[in-house]
């Protein structure tokens, strides 16, 4: 049986957050000296249901995977409470672990300033592009699912009117962003009209009260489809979705969020991050981790949508074949999306590609 346990660091205004099952002694290690794993949390915390919990998941897939093989990790999450945290943590985590995992933009320049000094562990970092020997870190094309579901969205809203709300403008979250509004575009022009893209900042990752009332104010603007980029402030977003008095939708983000709000959300835009970090572990494991920087995304596997389970009925066949047809031309790179808001303002959709036989 798995046992867990809760260690609070006041100096560090962290929780520590461990399992391990059985008695773990894998290969390369004596008895009793288990490997382990600490993720290092972006702000907001493990419970998100969205970008922290989808790193613990990949530390818990890992886990399981190497368990089928006889033998036994631990796993072990420092939630930080402020930015400020993070070097403190960092340091913590690589002194009590083999593998380090570091979630999120704000927490780079703590990676690239702390994992230097634990030459010998392994630093596995999301959301950004760090250098260095034992520091693997992944950069997602999420501007490539967030196109499909601009797309969708075109289509879906019968408003004519949707929004994007970011949690702040750091440039993971810009790549959504920028993505959905070019696909927005491309669905409006493919069905001849002009579907406007509503965006507003929240300005925190974990506020759902603000989060609620902002979203509100854009359904009262029109929007009938609201894309949430804000981790635990999104839930605030799908809360006002579910309390609309007409058909409005959300869009979720990172993870399948689609179970939250049954036929309120849309579509989730998936992050496969579990995938990621769950690779990375056990490439650490069987001694094969190699320090670099990985892009991955929609060809790969590693972005995409949900199956909209509980929506399905309400997309049109023209934007299921719309999507389809975006997808195939990602994937030959025939068309390339914009991640910034820059390249966003100087981006005409593909029409001519999308109607291509």
């Amino acid at each position: 049986m798995s046992k867990c346990q809760v260690l609070v660091f006041i100096a560090l205004s962290t929780s520590f957050f461990s399992c391990t099952s059985g008695d773990p002694s894998p290969a390369g290690q004596s008895k009793g000296d288990a490997f382990s794993v600490v993720l290092i949390t972006d702000v907001g915390g493990r419970g998100d249901k969205g970008f922290n919990d989808a790193g613990w998941a990949g530390c818990e897939d890992a886990q399981r995977r190497l368990a089928e093989r006889g033998v036994d990790i631990e796993i072990k999450a420092i939630e930080s409470r402020e930015q400020t945290d993070y070097i403190d943590n960092l340091n913590l985590a690589a002194e009590r672990s083999n593998v380090v995992l570091a979630l999120g933009f704000l927490i780079a320049e703590a990676v690239e300033q702390v994992a230097p000094h634990h030459a010998d562990k392994s630093f596995i970092f999301i959301d950004g592009k760090i250098n260095g020997a034992n520091i693997a870190s992944f950069e997602f094309k999420s501007q490539e699912a967030a196109f499909l579901a601009g797309i969708l969205a075109s289509y879906v809203s019968r408003t004519e009117t949707v929004a994007v709300m970011p949690g702040m403008d750091i440039p993971p979250v810009e790549a959504f962003a920028a993505g959905y509004r070019a696909g927005v575009r491309t669905g409006g022009a493919l069905q001849q009209k002009e579907v406007k893209a509503l965006s507003s900042t929240i300005g925190s990752f974990n506020d759902p009260v603000k989060a609620k009332s902002i979203a509100q104010s854009l359904i009262g603007q029109g929007a009938d489809i609201l894309f949430q980029l804000s981790g635990v402030s999104g839930l605030g977003v799908i809360e006002a979705v579910k309390e609309a008095a007409d058909q409005r939708f959300a869009i979720g983000v990172d993870i399948d969020q689609d179970d939250l709000a049954p036929g309120k959300v849309l579509t989730s835009v998936l992050k496969r991050m579990d995938r990621v970090v769950s690779d990375q572990i056990i490439a650490a494991f069987d001694g094969q981790f190699t320090g670099g920087i990985y892009e991955v995304g929609l060809h790969d596997g590693y972005v995409g949508l949900t199956e909209m389970k509980y929506t399905n009925q309400f997309v049109p066949e023209a934007a299921t074949a719309a999507m389809k047809k975006a997808e195939e031309l990602i994937a030959a790179e025939t068309i390339q999306i914009p991640y910034t808001y820059a390249e966003l303002e100087n981006f005409q959709p593909p029409i001519e590609q999308m109607q291509a036989q």
